[in-house]
């Protein structure tokens, strides 16, 4: 009886916010005068069938099952249902449509239907002769044959009961797509995937589908200062809970106690009309609620502290401290998105905070140097950021994040209402510690929220109404790597000598973390619901042998969990909220800690994270730009100098200290990475200081054009390079078994004895790596002529597929960084050691300052 009175309280919730959010979309409830005289599944199909034959699609499929298949046909239904003697999985594109499929169209299974594969695909771009089809279906073309897919033989809902074995039924909304083998659950076949929680991103720019990928891209090389908005589609779908399964739905990557969760598996897909459930007319509506409360949230803090505040009550549910719904997103309107595709909206980056037709600002307390993290407010209460390197200890995965973890200080608001930009003041620092004063607040659009069904003929009948959790995040920098990538590379492959202390942290993926949706969000998610971010397949079997994809594989984010980091420091698609609880009397009472993701996390605007996570290095780790090396090595913590190791290096046109073939400079953010000059008599590397970098004075100027270009196999090879560069260093060895000869002493030796001895030993790996700062780092040819030269030296030849070049230094942390008073942002660090290498997968080349080229020491296998 509780269960029907929740699920009663949330429906009423749920139909409240799709009359007054305005979030009711297309499907269902804003099509019901429709739905009683839609035409029959079958019709859409054949619409999207004959566009496509004539772009090659119907002598594609021919070819595919000799002659068997014809998507021309007058009788296409017979066509699509009629078991095909052959179909030929060494065509291209279609080598891992799953064995077990031998129809177009298989009632109630996209993974073994056919035409599914070839509509959702990205392997399957070549008809006959290997030339390239004339066009690709639309997302709405896709979702047109999945309803045809489950709806052409529609099951009673008896019997979606029978095979839910007798389990209670849920409407769950699901983000899904189709992947290739090696981004499936199973990774044995092309399968259509599933997650109660999607990501959306953020961007400049309207929606761009690439038809031909089958996803949203954010990059346009065209535009390359700006970046579409990337959606993300959801479905509802029938579904039933249960224990992890690896034989059958999964999850992905199945972890040890999958097996005592339960998981929501989709069983059924929704739509309107007769032909989804027999023996019912369904309506389906999809809804929305989408929110940022970051300022709200800060204010609360500042309350919460005693700390000074200027904004409480009432006015912390307006806008801009909350923001909600169409100011961050809506369900697409565009026919050829088809239904439950959630749309950011295009804005700027980040805005000025305005209220009450004033500028928004809040009170800065006074801060002690702890209080900063390179000049950005760090807002965690009851954390402390060390004093020196200690890296482990840095990883906060527990602290309660109540605001933003981040806030921008730097804009200081007078009286008049004049803006004061502190970053070009001599006594900045000074200013923001004494505090007093007034900070402008700024906004972005990011936020976190849910997506809802409403199918009223199903709510009485069954058990569970459960929407999905939504994320709008931060523009995606390398579209083509994912955190699972990323993950499962480092687990698998990278060696073990290096593994442990490649980074502070493993990898892990979003989708890896078993922890609760938003529980804050008035929607009523679970914190005991700790799987929603997990990757599922249709309930049944999954066997067969691995089938390997035989056409362009398409490998990046599509918006599902993996593709977001796991980790939170604060976080980049989300961040983390804890609750904690005691159960038992005093004297004999235990306490619990239950995380659950929540937006309101992030920085405040979220470019103030983007770049303390990138100039730390992907340290979390996180698949986020690396600037360790566009500023300079002791860049200060509380202030102190705390150095990081670069990990995933950037080129040297990706951070702007060399341009590209034009003569043009593109650093991804906008900053000039480092160069060298003479100074005294001495040779000094140049960076433009952190302390003084502010990414919301160059908002426009952010990029992803070549960033965008790396792909997995890349990022991780650029790994390798450097970690082969630091072993040739001699910092080298797994915790137990450290080597690490230079670098200054006291940066070399580990000084917090109260943390495990292989913490200790990671950290005193990271500091020896982090005593040489890359001042440069390039992919150069066969034909260059320092390769050449070096390779002519040391009777050693490097070969492809790619060739890298490095320059490093060891740097002065006891002389403080110099200054030229004309220019602020500069400041000049000296170099006393020089060291230049070429790597390839193999080999090593390295010269000490300007002596001879000779062969390294490869990394270890």
């Amino acid at each position: 009886m509780q269960q029907t009175k929740q699920s009663s309280t949330r429906r009423s919730f749920l139909k409240g916010a799709g009359a007054g959010v305005g979030a009711v979309m297309m499907g269902g409830v804003a099509r019901a005068a429709l739905t009683a005289e839609a035409p029959p599944l079958i019709d859409a199909v054949k619409l999207a069938c004959t566009r496509l034959a004539a772009l090659g699609w119907r002598d594609m499929l021919l070819a595919v099952t000799d002659g068997a298949l014809d998507i021309g046909a007058a009788a296409l239904q017979e066509q699509l249902l009629k078991p095909l003697a052959r179909i030929d999985r060494a065509f291209e594109g279609f080598g891992d449509f799953a064995l077990a499929g031998t129809q177009g169209v298989q009632p109630g299974n996209p993974d073994t239907s056919l035409l599914y594969h070839a509509f959702a695909s990205p392997t399957v771009v070549a008809g006959t002769g290997g030339r390239a089809l004339g066009g690709f279906p639309t997302l709405a073309e896709i979702e047109a044959l999945e309803n045809f897919i489950y709806g052409v033989q529609a099951p009673t809902l008896a019997a979606l009961r029978e095979r839910a074995g007798g389990r209670p039924l849920g409407i769950a909304v699901f983000a899904l797509h189709y992947r290739n083998t090696p981004d499936s659950v199973h990774g044995r076949h092309a399968q259509l995937c599933f997650s109660r929680s999607g990501v959306a991103r953020v961007g400049t720019l309207p929606p761009k589908y690439d038809a031909r990928k089958r996803l949203f891209v954010n990059v346009d090389q065209a535009k390359p200062f700006d970046f579409h908005v990337t959606p993300q589609r959801f479905a509802a779908y029938l579904a039933v809970r249960m224990p992890g399964d690896p034989a059958s739905f999964g999850p992905q990557d199945t972890l040890s106690g999958d097996e005592l969760l339960g998981f929501w598996v989709p069983l059924h897909k929704l739509f309107g009309g007769a032909e989804c459930v027999a023996g019912m007319r369904l309506d389906v509506a999809y809804s929305r609620g989408v929110q940022n409360e970051e300022l709200a949230q800060f204010h609360k803090y500042l309350d919460m502290q005693g700390l000074k505040n200027n904004w409480r009550g009432a006015d912390l549910g307006q806008f801009p401290f909350t923001i909600r719904d169409e100011r961050i997103a809506s369900l697409s309107l565009d026919p050829e998105h088809g239904n439950g595709v959630l749309v950011p909206r295009a804005a700027n980056m980040t805005e000025v905070a305005r209220y009450k037709d004033k500028p928004l600002t809040f009170p800065v307390y006074p801060s002690l140097p702890k209080d900063l993290q390179m000049s950005s407010l760090f807002v965690i209460p009851g954390v402390t950021i060390p004093a020196e390197p200690a890296y482990q200890d840095d990883a906060e995965q527990h602290a309660q994040r109540n605001a933003p973890e981040y806030t921008n200080v730097r804009h200081r608001v007078n009286p008049d209402g004049t803006v004061d930009n502190l970053n070009t003041y001599p006594e900045m620092a000074a200013i923001v510690h004494d505090g007093g004063y007034q900070a402008q607040h700024y906004i972005d659009f990011t936020g976190d929220g849910w997506v809802a069904a409403e199918v009223p003929q199903l709510e009485p009948l069954v058990e569970h109404h459960l929407p999905a959790y939504c994320m709008v995040g931060l523009p995606d920098f390398f579209p083509q790597m994912t955190q699972r990538d990323l993950m499962m590379w480092s687990q698998n492959t990278v060696p073990k000598k290096i593994s442990q202390a490649l980074w502070v942290i493993q990898p892990l993926a979003l989708s890896q973390t078993r922890i609760a949706a938003n529980v804050t969000l008035p929607v009523g998610f679970s914190i005991k619901d700790v799987t929603i971010t997990s990757i599922v397949a249709q309930l049944g079997a999954h066997g067969g042998p691995v089938q390997q994809p035989n056409g362009p594989l398409v490998r990046g984010k599509v918006g599902l969990p993996d593709g977001s980091p796991g980790l939170f420091d604060p976080g980049w698609d989300t961040s983390q909220g804890v609750n904690y609880s005691v159960i038992g009397e005093r004297g004999n009472a235990t306490g619990t800690l239950e995380r659950y993701l929540a937006g309101y996390s992030l920085g405040s605007p979220f470019i103030e994270d983007a770049k303390l996570c990138a100039a730390l290095g992907s340290y979390w780790p996180g698949v986020a730009p690396d600037a360790t090396r566009t500023f300079q090595p002791g860049k200060r913590i509380g202030g102190e100098a705390y150095p990081w190791p670069t990990v995933v290096p950037l080129t040297d046109q990706e951070i702007g200290s060399a341009p590209l073939a034009d003569g043009k400079f593109m650093p991804w953010d906008g900053v000039t990475g480092p160069g060298v000059q003479m100074v005294n008599g001495r040779e000094m590397a140049v960076y433009t200081d952190i302390f003084r970098t502010d990414y919301i004075d160059l908002i426009g100027t952010m990029t992803a054009a070549l960033t965008s270009r790396i792909d997995g196999n890349e990022y991780k090879a650029r790994v390798l390079a450097m970690e082969a560069v630091y072993w040739n260093l001699g910092i080298r060895g797994e915790p137990g078994e450290l080597s690490c000869h230079v670098g200054p002493a006291r940066l070399a030796a580990p000084r917090n004895r109260r943390i495990p001895v292989v913490q200790q030993d990671v950290n005193r790996i990271l500091r020896c790596k982090a005593a040489w700062a890359v001042l440069s780092f390039t992919e150069v040819d066969a034909q260059h002529a320092g390769l050449r030269q070096a390779q002519s030296s040391s009777s050693v030849k490097l070969t492809g597929p790619r060739l890298y070049y490095f320059s490093l230094f060891r740097w002065n942390p006891e002389r403080p960084e110099e200054r030229d008073p004309s220019r602020l942002d500069r400041v000049f660090v000296e170099m006393l050691e020089r060291v230049h290498f070429y790597v390839d997968e193999h080999n090593v080349l390295i010269q000490s300052g300007k002596g001879p080229w000779k062969p390294g020491t490869p990394l270890p296998t």
